[in-house]
């Protein structure tokens, strides 16, 4: 279950990095903010202080994000499994007609 779960982390990451780099600077389709493509340039200009800040922010972010993708592939799992259960009682409902 870990190992599938982190494949689905793995394997989401780079495509929501592509598919991010995509959408114009703001919010993106999936509701996301989406870093501008200037952000080098605005670091550069915050004291060190805010950077940091900035960076703190920007890590709760990916930590969220990562967390929320974690939930939902465990909830897939979960509901695939159910169903499975479900269809096969129904086959074996079905077997002796």
């Amino acid at each position: 279950m870990k190992m599938i779960r982190k494949s689905i982390l793995c394997a989401m990451f780079p495509l929501s990095m592509v598919a991010g780099s995509v959408h114009a600077q703001g919010i993106g389709r999936s509701g996301t903010y989406l870093m501008p493509q200037d952000y080098q340039m605005m670091m550069d200009k915050l004291t060190p202080e805010q950077r940091t800040q900035a960076i703190n922010i920007q890590q709760k972010m990916m930590q969220m994000e990562m967390d929320h993708q974690e939930a939902m592939s465990q909830m897939e799992i979960k509901h695939e499994h159910e169903m499975m259960q479900m269809q096969n009682q129904l086959l074996d409902l079905f077997k002796g007609h």
